[in-house]
């Protein structure tokens, strides 16, 4: 049997946990109400898609970077680097797994 330990397991869940809260953030906070297309890639980074010629502002500029700043930090997490409320949340979710 192929099993992963339960400590990978764990931190993985908690990786994607993170990436997904950060995508929501992104979009239905600091993105929402703006006419832009937001690509977020297969690397989970986002990009900007708007008409040429047309000025960004410079707020959405800001939260694209401080987004892929931090997906740039996800791979190097332990799970000591997450709150509480992310092991709660992992726990509410896959504990009955």
């Amino acid at each position: 049997m192929n099993k992963k330990p339960h400590s990978t397991f764990k931190l993985q869940k908690l990786k994607e946990l993170r990436q997904k809260q950060l995508e929501k953030n992104l979009l239905d906070v600091h993105l929402k109400g703006y006419d832009h297309y937001v690509f977020i890639d297969e690397r989970k980074k986002a990009n900007l898609v708007a008409k040429d010629g047309l000025w960004i502002v410079e707020h959405i500029r800001t939260a694209i970077l401080k987004y892929n700043y931090e997906i740039d930090k996800i791979p190097k997490l332990l799970i000591k680097d997450f709150s509480d409320k992310e092991i709660v949340t992992y726990e509410k979710i896959y504990a009955s797994s």
